[in-house]
């Protein structure tokens, strides 16, 4: 006797195949995100990251640099001869100055590791996540618990794909919305702390030779131009906030939303 197959039957089945099918798609875009370097989402998004973390760690040294100069010119001393002869350090009015950038430094540098870490994570990060979705969808084929699949697969979706999507679209808008800010406030840290003879001591190829009367006059200046000093370093430190931080997160903010409500298997 020939049994026939119910048109329920079949549907059923296709529904099996078609999630063991995109987990095996998702396996071998897992394998190849985590073994290549030929993934252009990933690749898109660690490059974006990367260029960030070398910009963070170009500013670190320059303020690190400028910290020494500064605390090295507050250590002159100065020969006096009113009223009784003695010694003084009229460049320690510069500490405050000094411990300012001391601080926005140490936040430019946790900024840096930030990003450098995730330029590294990230395609190891997207792995997991790809994995994790196809997890999802081979329980989705062969049982029928559905708030276990939905969290794996919405969960594995988003660490696989929306994270790294998310910096490859920050990527040109970082760019277009604050580039001429960046580099507004970088020409006005750049002009503040060169030299006099017009050489920038923060760029310089080669250790640059001070006299007392450099630290004199380099001290002289960041003091009477602190405020814009400041000001620029904190806008500056402020651009890297965005372009790693604010940026990736507003975008992929709305998808983070979704994922959590798809899992949770209420409607957005």
């Amino acid at each position: 006797m020939i049994r026939k197959t119910s048109g329920s039957e079949s549907t059923g089945k296709i529904w099996r195949v078609v999630p063991l099918l995109g987990a095996a798609l998702c396996l071998v875009l897992a394998l190849w995100v985590a073994r290549a370097a030929d993934d252009p989402l990933t690749r898109t998004a660690q490059t974006y990251a990367a260029d960030i973390a070398t910009k963070a760690a170009g500013t670190y040294v320059t303020l690190r640099a400028l910290n020494a100069v500064l605390s090295t010119a507050q250590e002159v001393e100065v020969g006096m001869s009113f009223i009784a002869s003695g010694t003084a350090q009229p460049l320690k009015i510069l500490e405050p100055v000094d411990d300012t950038i001391e601080r926005i430094a140490g936040l430019v540098f946790g900024v840096m590791v930030a990003t450098g870490v995730l330029a590294v994570a990230l395609g190891p990060v997207s792995a997991v996540g790809l994995t994790l979705l196809a997890l999802g969808l081979v329980i989705a084929a062969v049982s029928p618990r559905r708030g276990m699949y939905r969290r794996l697969a919405w969960y594995g979706m988003f660490m696989g794909l929306a994270l790294p999507l998310g910096l490859a679209l920050a990527a040109p808008l970082a760019g277009m919305l604050t580039e001429a800010t960046y580099q507004r406030n970088l020409a006005v840290v750049t002009e503040i702390t060169q030299t006099v003879g017009g050489g920038n001591i923060m760029s310089a190829e080669e250790p640059v030779e001070l006299g007392l009367n450099d630290y004199r006059k380099i001290a002289t200046n960041v003091w009477q131009r602190a405020d814009e000093l400041i000001g620029g370093l904190v806008a500056m430190f402020g651009v890297y906030v965005f372009r790693i931080f604010i940026l990736p997160m507003l975008l992929i903010g709305g998808l983070f939303f979704a994922v959590r409500s798809f899992a949770r298997g209420t409607p957005v």
